[in-house]
């Protein structure tokens, strides 16, 4: 009898424990900061014809980890809730696209994940061109300038998220809570671009 019953509270343990880790859900209060440094650049009086257009943007995620996956579903549906254009995401970047470019830098993430409590410190970079050249995310990163063009919008951003959360949290809740956070700034940036 002692053992069934020990049998029963092991592979009741694991089940919890699974739940935790495959389930996504979130009960839990956080406090999460973002210093950001957005920047943006218009050469001309109205918008660039592709985002009047509201042509096709592709979405280019860069980096490894939870936080791209989390932050592809995110951004992805935030960016179909802001109506700006059909979105394609693709894998891989490419220094130039036939339509606007949004492109996603993830640092490397540092997260503490328990049941009880997570927390993580990271930094994302954030580009979009209206033209498609990509490339110009480099030349703000190294020389901290960005080089107007006519007929072209640019936005470039640097966002450092630190996050405390304490409750109830399964890993993949906590992704997601996090993947969320950052596509509402990005697309929150990028929104305030197309609505000028």
């Amino acid at each position: 009898m002692k053992n069934k019953g020990l049998l029963i509270l092991l592979g009741g343990i694991v089940l919890i424990g699974l739940a935790f880790l495959l389930l996504n859900f979130r009960a839990a209060v956080s406090n999460t900061q973002v210093d950001k440094i957005v920047s943006t650049t218009d050469m001309g009086d109205k918008l660039p014809t592709p985002m009047q257009q509201k042509a096709k943007i592709s979405v280019a995620l860069v980096g490894e980890g939870y936080l791209v996956s989390a932050l592809r579903k995110s951004v992805q549906e935030k960016l179909d809730e802001a109506g700006i254009g059909e979105i394609e995401l693709v894998q891989g970047r490419q220094p130039v696209y036939p339509n606007p470019v949004l492109v996603i830098k993830v640092g490397k993430a540092g997260p503490i994940w328990t049941p009880f409590f997570a927390a993580s410190q990271f930094s994302i970079i954030a580009g979009y061109a209206s033209n498609g050249d990509s490339t110009f995310i480099e030349t703000v990163e190294e020389t901290h300038t960005t080089v107007g063009k006519p007929d072209v919008s640019i936005m470039y951003g640097e966002y450092d998220l630190k996050d405390r959360s304490f409750g109830l949290i399964s890993l993949r809740g906590y992704q997601q809570y996090l993947g969320d956070y950052l596509a509402e700034e990005i697309v929150g940036a990028l929104k305030a671009m197309y609505n000028e």
